[in-house]
């Protein structure tokens, strides 16, 4: 009796705080402002209060229920507080359940426990716990031979080597899930674990890979209705944005916040409207961003998401300062500057730094963005985000420029251009590639469509010869009815003529379609090969491509016996251009030159941008009378065009030409050494008095 009536009030208790609870937050979730955010801090006040009412029942149920009935409880209550976002209250429940799983000897339902655990951990940063739950499961379902759960331990400690920067180790963890989700034939979790490799073969430059991968997961997700339908759409919208394909990018963003604002967790969606408000500043459009951002730090406030909530503040900040917002954009970005710095994500950090410097500088504050820079370029994960690394570069110029210290600012715009080169190739590289995957894919998928088609001709053949061998079998049982069915069967040939007529024009008209697909495709490839090979300023070879090609010619005239020479031109003067008539006169002085050299060399004459105002010329077969002649001819025809271009800089505007042989150099000849004979001919050129031609002299 005593414990009957110890038990009845704390029941009623908790029964009427758990309803109560449920009714009195009801209200909240028809707010305006941001109606998902509000939702889920609807939710997780229901789950609070029902948690409440949980704790009052707990030693009833501990004692009544049993084991079992704990477990079952536990776990059904950690599923229902996951569900509502509430991570803190589901923790507790699923490490309840797991306890209790364990008590009782079910490892099946502690490791399903743990690997929910591992999950919570995951999403809200807590990765020193999700790796200790990890490899407790991994032993807990070796042990067990619980292979499940063996594959979700395995894709947990690939998503967190690949945040700690260990691609080859996530890469062999997430291989080892897929195989053991194929084993199980468990769709959801093969598209998780082709979803993780391909974001790591992104991390690795195999973009290629990285778009088998998506797409493979993305065919599986499209099929089942997978609730991560979005973050695949997501996948395929940050892809596409490393390859520079802002169309593709925008394409796929919009597919994943349609099924995200229909389908989606509240955090699935947070990840989706993140990424799509760094893409939106990115490419200019602040407004939009930042409402996406605006929404994101609502939904990461509402989920105690902290690293939701600081590149959200970033995101916002940077669009409040792209709106000219200076002061309330320092805010948002010093936010995020604090919470980056305690949960130690050093890409939070220095994209704040570098963020607030450039606020600084547009308030005029250029001791502050001095500093912040500085700090900047103090972390070491600076230099590996190059994008990030090429916006330092940027505002390290325009601090030079208004501290009036040209000769750094030169140095920071020179830092950057080569960067902007670099990535501008790297970009062409990584497009190429995932044409050639769409390229390949799309060939596949037509062959295999054609194979298709012919077993369908092949079974209607058969059909036919199988319709005129009943047709003769008939015949002998009756004149009668050997002629109605003539008549029958006539009619279905008819039909099945017909079939295959349609058939037939199918795949004529999709092989037309492949075909135009395939032009298209070659034509696009040629044109980023020839974007990748070329100087984007004067449209000559670029360094990479010269010196690839004068390596080639090298050995070629060295197996043949021919001569070769090499005239390294240097444009005089060309710092003291730029900076009296600016860069862009500098880079049309360039040009203008250029053009010139191109139309005095032969059609065989190789011709490079080496870097800067250096370019190279390679002469085969011509001996040192003609390449001297010939370096003459260009040296005045280049002085004339110029002088005709900018006549004030008749004496300024010139050239400087190095001549070094192939034979007057040791055998075997290397590239290096070439290059360094005809620099060093130019240089005395240059300092007899700049303006004319000098023999590279042994």
């Amino acid at each position: 009796m005593i414990t009957v009536t110890t038990f009845r009030p704390n029941r009623r208790g908790g029964l009427i705080a758990l309803i109560c609870g449920c009714f009195a937050v009801a209200a909240a979730v028809h707010a305006q402002d941001y109606p998902r955010a509000e939702a889920s801090a609807a939710a997780q006040r229901i789950a609070t209060a029902a948690d409440r009412g949980m704790n009052a029942l707990w030693p009833v149920i501990r004692r009544f229920a049993g084991a079992r009935g704990e477990l079952a409880i536990a776990r059904a209550f950690g599923r229902i507080f996951f569900a509502f976002d509430a991570e803190a209250l589901a923790e507790a429940y699923c490490r309840r359940a797991q306890d209790a799983a364990l008590a009782a000897g079910d490892n099946s339902a502690a490791a399903t426990a743990a690997a929910t655990r591992c999950e919570i951990a995951l999403t809200v940063g807590d990765y020193g716990l999700c790796e200790r739950l990890s490899r407790d499961l991994l032993v807990l379902a070796q042990r067990s031979g619980l292979p499940s759960a063996q594959a979700s331990a395995e894709e947990y400690l690939g998503v967190l080597d690949r945040r700690h920067g260990q691609l080859e180790t996530a890469a062999a963890h997430q291989q080892h899930a897929l195989e053991l989700r194929r084993t199980l034939g468990d769709e959801a979790g093969i598209a998780v674990a082709l979803s993780n490799l391909g974001t790591v073969a992104r991390d690795r430059g195999d973009f290629a890979e990285a778009l088998s991968l998506h797409l493979q997961a993305l065919a599986i997700r499209e099929h089942s209705g997978d609730d991560r339908l979005a973050l695949t759409y997501r996948n395929l919208a940050l892809l596409y944005r490393e390859l520079g394909d802002d169309d593709a990018t925008r394409g796929y963003f919009v597919k994943a916040l349609t099924v995200a604002r229909r389908y989606a967790k509240p955090a699935y969606y947070s990840a989706v409207l993140g990424s799509y408000a760094r893409f939106l500043n990115d490419v200019h459009e602040f407004a939009p961003a930042s409402a996406a951002a605006n929404e994101e730090l609502a939904l990461g406030t509402a989920l105690g998401n902290r690293p939701t909530q600081a590149f959200a503040a970033l995101e916002s900040g940077r669009a409040l300062l792209g709106l000219a917002r200076i002061d309330e954009a320092a805010v948002r970005l010093q936010d995020a500057l604090v919470l980056g710095r305690e949960l130690d994500q050093r890409e939070i950090v220095v994209r704040s730094l570098a963020t607030l410097a450039e606020a600084a500088l547009s308030r005029g504050d250029r001791k502050q963005a001095r500093k912040l820079l500085d700090e900047t370029f103090a972390h070491p994960q600076t230099s590996q985000w190059k994008p990030q690394l090429a916006h330092v570069y940027a505002l390290r110029e325009q601090l030079a420029s208004a501290d009036g210290d040209i000769a750094v600012a030169l140095d920071y715009a020179h830092r950057q251009a080569a960067l902007r080169e670099e990535l501008l190739g790297t970009s062409a590289s990584r497009r190429l590639s995932a044409l050639e995957s769409q390229h390949a894919k799309a060939e596949s998928e037509a062959k295999l469509a054609l194979a298709t088609k012919e077993n369908q001709l092949q079974n209607a053949r058969l059909e036919q010869e199988q319709v005129r061998q009943r047709y003769g079998l008939t015949a002998l049982g009756g004149l009668t009815l050997a002629l109605g069915m003539l008549i029958w069967r006539f009619f279905g040939v008819r039909r099945l003529n017909h079939a295959l007529a349609v058939r037939n024009a199918e795949i004529e008209a999709k092989r037309i379609a492949l075909s135009e697909a395939n032009q298209r495709l070659e034509q696009h490839a040629a044109e980023l090969y020839q974007a990748a090979i070329t100087d984007s300023l004067t449209g000559v070879f670029n360094r990479g491509h010269l010196l690839r090609q004068l390596d080639v010619l090298i050995a070629d005239c060295t197996r043949d016996g021919r001569e070769l020479a090499v005239l390294l031109i240097d444009f005089d003067h060309f710092k003291q251009i730029n900076d009296a008539r600016g860069h862009l006169f500098g880079d049309r002085v360039l040009v203008a030159g250029v053009l010139t050299l191109r139309q005095w060399l032969e059609p065989g004459d190789l011709l490079g941008r080496y870097g800067g105002e250096e370019f190279v010329v390679a002469i085969a077969g011509r001996d040192l009378v003609a390449v001297r002649a010939l370096a003459e001819r260009l040296r005045v025809r280049v002085a004339e065009t110029l002088a005709t271009f900018a006549p004030d800089l008749r004496a300024t505007a010139t050239i400087s030409i190095g001549v070094a042989l192939l034979s007057q150099l040791p055998k075997p000849v290397r590239l290096e050494a070439l290059i360094d004979a005809a620099d060093r001919a130019v240089y005395t050129a240059k300092a007899d008095g700049r303006n004319r031609v000098m023999n590279y002299i042994e």
